[in-house]
Formats: C-alpha cells, sequence, structure tokens
C-alpha cells in the first residue's frame, strides 16, 4: 500500500514538478485555497490567515511537504506581507498544531525556505551554519524554519529545510521572463553585472525532495544550489550565445528599477554571496543540470 504523502503550495511550480516525481511511488494529498479546486478526495481546502484546515487531508499522512507561500515579488504593501508571512510561518503553525491535534506524527516534513535567510546584504562563501539575517525577510524564514523545527521537537518527524536559491525554470520565474525579453532582441541587466547569481534548476530541486522523503539520511538545512554560480553578465550572455544572438544587452543602475519596485529591488540585487553545497554533495546528490549552459542548451532542443 502507497504511503501518503500531503502537499501545501501544489498550484506552485516546484510542487507541480514535485509531484510529478512523487506521484508513481505515493498517494498524493494537496492542500488548497482556492475552493473551486476542491474535490474531497485528493484536494482539500485550508486558509491560513483565518485557521482553517479540512483535517480529512491529513488521513494516514505519512509525510509532509510544505511548499506554500504567497510570492515576495507581489508589491510590500502592509497587506501582501501579511500574506507571504501567514502563507508560510502561519502554514506551518497550522499543520503542527493540526497533527498534534489529530495525534499524527508524520515520518517526514520537507519544508520550503529560502536563501534570503542569510541577509541581504550577506557576502563571502555561505554554508548552513552561517550567521543568519536581520531584515523583514530574513526574519520571515528563520520563523519559517523554526516553526519546522517543532516536526522534529514534539513528534520526531525526520525535518529537511530548503534554503532555496533562484530556481531556474524555462516556464516561471526571472528565465521565462527574461526569454521573454531576449527573445524581443533585448536584455537587462540590473546594477552591478558582475553579481553573483546562485541556482538551482526546478528538476533538480523536485528531484532534491524526492529523495528527502525516503532518505533518512537528509536532516535538517540546506542551500539548494548548484556549484556553478554565475555572474549576471554570464547568464544573460549565455542567453544570447545560445538562443538569441541577434539579442542586445544593456545594463541599467539599480536606481531606476528601484522607482518601479521600491525596496523589492532587494530581491534583484543578487550581491555576492557564494552557496556552499558541501552538505548536498555529502549525500551524494546528483544535479541533472550543474551548467548554466545545459539549462539554455536543454530549451534549444
Amino acid at each position: 500500500m502507497k504511503e501518503t504523502v500531503l502537499v501545501t503550495g501544489a498550484s506552485g511550480a516546484l510542487a507541480k514538478k514535485t509531484c510529478e516525481f512523487l506521484k508513481d511511488k505515493f498517494k498524493l494529498i494537496c492542500l488548497t485555497t482556492n475552493k473551486k479546486k476542491c474535490n474531497n478526495k485528493n484536494i482539500f481546502y485550508w486558509n491560513t490567515e483565518l485557521n482553517i484546515i479540512d483535517c480529512k487531508a491529513f488521513n494516514n499522512c505519512q509525510h509532509i511537504i510544505h511548499l506554500a507561500g504567497f510570492s515576495v515579488l507581489n508589491r510590500w504593501s502592509k497587506k501582501n506581507k501579511n500574506l507571504m508571512y501567514s502563507s508560510r510561518v502561519n502554514g506551518a503553525k497550522l499543520l503542527f498544531k493540526t497533527c498534534k491535534k489529530l495525534n499524527i506524527k508524520p515520518k517526514t516534513f520537507v519544508s520550503a525556505s529560502a536563501i534570503g535567510i542569510y541577509g541581504f546584504d550577506s557576502s563571502g562563501i555561505i554554508n548552513e551554519k552561517n550567521k543568519l539575517g536581520n531584515d523583514w525577510l530574513a526574519k520571515m524564514a528563520i520563523d519559517w524554519e523554526k516553526e519546522a523545527d517543532k516536526f522534529y521537537e514534539q513528534f520526531k518527524s525526520r525535518t529537511v529545510k530548503m534554503r532555496i536559491s533562484l530556481l531556474i525554470d524555462k516556464d516561471s520565474g526571472i528565465l521565462k521572463y527574461n526569454l521573454l525579453s531576449m527573445r524581443t532582441g533585448l536584455g537587462v541587466i540590473l546594477g552591478n553585472k558582475q553579481s553573483v547569481i546562485n541556482w538551482i534548476h526546478i528538476l533538480d530541486a523536485a528531484n532534491f525532495i524526492n529523495i528527502a522523503i525516503t532518505n533518512k539520511n537528509y536532516s535538517g538545512a540546506y542551500n539548494l544550489a548548484t556549484e556553478k554560480y554565475i555572474s549576471q553578465e554570464s547568464f544573460f550572455k549565455t542567453i544570447k550565445k545560445i538562443l538569441f544572438p541577434y539579442s542586445i544587452i544593456i545594463s541599467i543602475p539599480l536606481i531606476f528599477p528601484k522607482l518601479i519596485l521600491g525596496k523589492r529591488v532587494k530581491i534583484l540585487d543578487f550581491g555576492n554571496k557564494i552557496m556552499c553545497v558541501k552538505k548536498l554533495k555529502k549525500h551524494n546528490f546528483i544535479w541533472k543540470y550543474k551548467e548554466f549552459g545545459d539549462v539554455i542548451n536543454s530549451i534549444k532542443k
């Protein structure tokens, strides 16, 4: 009999790819904030702001994957910040409280987190033991991970926290929009062209979750990135060389997008932190996409 995996944030790109890896090995149950998608079979309703959750989603639950999170690319209004926090931190709290109420002790709790936990101003080579940041995004990630840790502290669930770098996917996120821009002939570097981009392909991130569900060696926090980080300049030049040689690449100071994005521009200011992935290598994790050029060549095929 297949074990049951409960997935939050199932409409997101990473969750969809993860479910593709898991669907043949596990029974998948999803939580959604959209009542219209609920079917009372494998998709159930929850609302982290109102502390509402359908307990039927927890029937025979052995593993939980918490990927829900209102996008931080949305405007940083007070309302949106509350949604960002609630969907992540209160979401984990609600999952924990419900497990406790139903006397369910998951074998595994896998939670998304982010490299933003190290703070906007962090730099140098960063491993999982580095000092954590104190800006609001870092504090949100810290609270997020603290809630995940409760699953180990209370239930002895093996807890895995993914400090995800830039997710690379041709169908979503930054790569999608830059491909569209460069297809029309223009690539735009924001700020310092030598700033570092730490990244991981969405399929490698999904496969990490796939392995973490059953491999008992996986535990604690992981920097989810490749060894082969790139500069902003290399990011655009690689796309130009392989896909759109006719495109023009320009650089603009961050002051201009800041006029539109406000403080959100910090997300696009990649800085110079380099993610150390020794812990991933220690567990013999194999990346499908190690080089950014491999990603772009796969799009060309």
